[in-house]
């Protein structure tokens, strides 16, 4: 969470040869120049999904705030995973139970991304299509490509959206 600062409000006149006295930058007439990359975190960043976790689990029930932290303490790598708005894979799986809080789902492997046996997950998800947004465990060995991740065993830990 970005802190805020409280604005300053200045009485009587600037400082002579600050950048408020009109002589220099800043002097607010409406013109300036700018650049920029659209690099840096944010939006699209694991790392600001990541840091999002705890405030989705904080409207949790107790029990699944529970369950959250002993996958962090098993290890478990926490991602997120989109579902149709039944709880049904969105983005090509099939075969599995539909999500809710507390449901396991287990894949046989071979451990591949993007193949059948696989359980998917990822760090980014606004990149992935589906209704239903939830915070997910994913368990032992972990594959990965970019933002996506895949193991053989995946813990639905709650909704994030």
């Amino acid at each position: 969470m970005v802190a805020l600062s409280t604005p300053t409000i200045l009485r009587g006149e600037p400082p002579k040869g600050s950048s408020l006295d009109g002589y220099g930058y800043g002097d607010g007439y409406g013109y300036g120049y700018g650049y920029g990359y659209g690099y840096g975190s944010g939006y699209g960043s694991k790392e600001y999904w990541t840091a999002t976790i705890p405030h989705f689990a904080a409207k949790w029930v107790p029990e699944q705030q529970a369950r959250l932290q002993i996958a962090r303490e098993a290890g478990a790598t926490l991602a997120f995973w989109r579902s149709d708005s039944k709880g049904n894979p969105s983005n090509g799986g099939r075969g599995i139970e539909p999500a809710a809080p507390g449901v396991t789902h287990t894949a046989p492997g071979p451990l591949n991304l993007c193949t059948r046996g696989t359980l998917h997950a990822t760090l980014v998800p606004p990149k992935w299509k589906g209704e239903r947004w939830w915070i997910v465990a994913m368990y032992g060995e972990i594959a990965w490509e970019d933002d996506k991740c895949g193991a053989l065993k995946r813990e639905i830990l709650g909704e994030a959206l």
